[in-house]
Order: C-alpha cells, then sequence, then structure tokens
C-alpha cells in the first residue's frame, strides 16, 4: 500500500490528513449544508504541477472501512496536515475529530439523472421544487449516491437521501441540465382502502321461503297466458296454524294429435287429495317426455275405461307384429 501511495504521489494527487469540522474555523463563508472543504496551501502548490481537471474534484475515503465519498474545495488556508469537512461528510464516512482520511483528486462525469427520496412528506408541499433544488445544489458541486443531503427554505430544513445517481455512481452537478425523480417520503404511509360494500341482503333467505320463480310464462301456440295473482302473505305468527299448500302446475296440456285439450276445473281438494294431484301432476310431466311409456298407459286406462273411442289419445299408425 505504501509503494501505491507512493506511485500515486508522482502521478496524481493523493494525500494523508488529520480531519477537522468547519466549525471550527468560525467563519460565516464556510456552508455546513454544503460539500466543499478546506485544505492546506502546499496542496494547491501540488495540484498547480499536476494535469489537474477543473472543477476540482476529490475523492474523500475513510482507510479502515473503505467508505468514500466526493468533495470540490472552497479555499486552501487550513493548517498543514489536516482539512476541514462537513460535519455531515464527517458523519457520512464515520470518521471522529483529528482521525485521518485519505484525500486523491479525481475526475467526475457531468450529472444527467438523479433520484432522491425526502425523509417526510412536507417536503411535497413546497410549492417550487425546482428553484429550491436549484439554489441548494450550488453548494453541492458534486453528488454520490448513497449520501443524504439537506437543503433549506428559510428556517426549514429538509434531508433527501441520493439513491441513483447517472451516468456514475458519483457525478457533477455544476452547469448541467439534470433529469430529478422523487422517491416516495420515508414517512410516508399508505391511506386506508375503503371497505367493500356489503351485498345486498336477499329477500328469501329470511323469511324461510324458497324463492319465487320470476321468469315469464309463455304458451306454446302463442297465445298470451293470463297469470295468477300472488297471494297475499301470511301474518308473522300464524303460518304454523295453515296447512301448506304445494306448488300446482301451471303448464300447458298439449294432445299428441296437436288438439285442443279442454282442462276442467278441479274442486278445491283435501290437504291430502292435494299431495296426491300435486304428485300425480310432476308424474304427467315427466311423462309427457318420455312418450313411449306414457302413451301405452294412457291407452290402456282409456280402454279400461269402457272403451270410448273419442278418448283413446294415440291417432298414429298402427302396426302389427304378425304380419
Amino acid at each position: 500500500d505504501f509503494e501505491e501511495y507512493l506511485n500515486l504521489q508522482s502521478r496524481t494527487f493523493v494525500q494523508y490528513y488529520h480531519c477537522l469540522s468547519t466549525s471550527f474555523l468560525n467563519r460565516e463563508n464556510v456552508d455546513e449544508d454544503g460539500n466543499r472543504v478546506i485544505m492546506p496551501a502546499s496542496a494547491l502548490d501540488r495540484l498547480s504541477r499536476l494535469n489537474i481537471d477543473f472543477p476540482m474534484m476529490f475523492q474523500i475515503q475513510k482507510p479502515s472501512t473503505e467508505r468514500v465519498t466526493h468533495c470540490s474545495v472552497l479555499e486552501f488556508v487550513a493548517e498543514e496536515g489536516f482539512i476541514h469537512m462537513p460535519s455531515w461528510v464527517m458523519a457520512h464516512l464515520g470518521v471522529e475529530e483529528n482521525e485521518l482520511v485519505l484525500v486523491r483528486s479525481t475526475s467526475l462525469p457531468t450529472a444527467t439523472f438523479l433520484k432522491l427520496q425526502p425523509h417526510t412528506t412536507a417536503f411535497l408541499d413546497v410549492p417550487d421544487q425546482r428553484e429550491l433544488l436549484e439554489y441548494n445544489f450550488r453548494k453541492f458541486p458534486c453528488l454520490t449516491a448513497g449520501e443524504t443531503i439537506a437543503v433549506t427554505k428559510g428556517e426549514r430544513r429538509y434531508y433527501l437521501d441520493v439513491l441513483e445517481a447517472r451516468p456514475a455512481d458519483a457525478v457533477c452537478t455544476m452547469d448541467t441540465d439534470c433529469e430529478v425523480d422523487f422517491a416516495t417520503p420515508l414517512d410516508y404511509v399508505e391511506p386506508p382502502r375503503a371497505p367493500a360494500p356489503a351485498p345486498a341482503p336477499v329477500a328469501s333467505q329470511g323469511s324461510g321461503e324458497p324463492p319465487r320463480f320470476t321468469g315469464v310464462a309463455a304458451r306454446m301456440d302463442g297465445k298470451l297466458v293470463e297469470r295468477q295473482p300472488t297471494p297475499a302473505p301470511v301474518p308473522v305468527g300464524r303460518q304454523g296454524d295453515q296447512p301448506r299448500r304445494p306448488a300446482q302446475f301451471t303448464g300447458v296440456a298439449v294432445r299428441l294429435d296437436g288438439k285442443s285439450v279442454e282442462m276442467p276445473q278441479p274442486p278445491m281438494p283435501s290437504p291430502a287429495a292435494a299431495s296426491a294431484d300435486a304428485l300425480g301432476a310432476l308424474k304427467k310431466r315427466m311423462a309427457r317426455f318420455a312418450a313411449p311409456s306414457a302413451v301405452g298407459s294412457d291407452v290402456s286406462k282409456a280402454e279400461a275405461a269402457g272403451g270410448k273411442e273419442q278418448e283413446k289419445r294415440f291417432a298414429g299408425t298402427r302396426y302389427s307384429l304378425k304380419d
């Protein structure tokens, strides 16, 4: 490491200094919020003999941890062997007063993009953020990704983390049109989502009655269907006193020969008879779609009742198995 240090001495500026905060100088022109350092006069003498790019930029490193940051120079009036740095730069490097740091000259590319993250949402309320940054970045000739800077507006101080820098992790911010993006502030809390509206209760679920059919009734011959009036609801508390009537079949009767069927109005049955009629109607409805078994049953019943020709339902062609 010492041999490398001597080789660097002949080609570039590199020097160990004891660091002190700029507050020891008691100078009004020294800004603690920026990142400009004050170096001894011997540094200016050596830099003038080397091919150094302007503006002068320096990399400052803590030797024990190799943590680095970048700064510019304000003046060359420090005592020999010492360098004065802002307190926040010393805190970022993790160095104490009078501790050794390694300083070397460097060249940084011009910044094209910066991504900053405010510490508080109060920064979002600043009406002129662009002007605020343009004014405060005069104190930061260079920026390094991973450090935290402070910008001020009157008595307010806002802290910003440098999350990303382009085209390099360390960039020069002087005389450039730089795009700045802001990440979500550190103390930002996501607002609670509005609760989803509760589904509307179904009326039939609370009454205990099965849901009623709400479709459209239609006859097979295309004629209109006269809908029966809806029966009045039974008062609560008397539902158990009245017998529950089964659902009646309200379909359309159709003969197999296409003729109309006159449906007689049945008398009001007793509860037991009503249950039997409902079951019979259900069987007829099922039999209508199972034509072979239903037709044979209807013909045999008609012949057993007296053999009257007008009551026979089958009107098709008969075939004999003997021929």
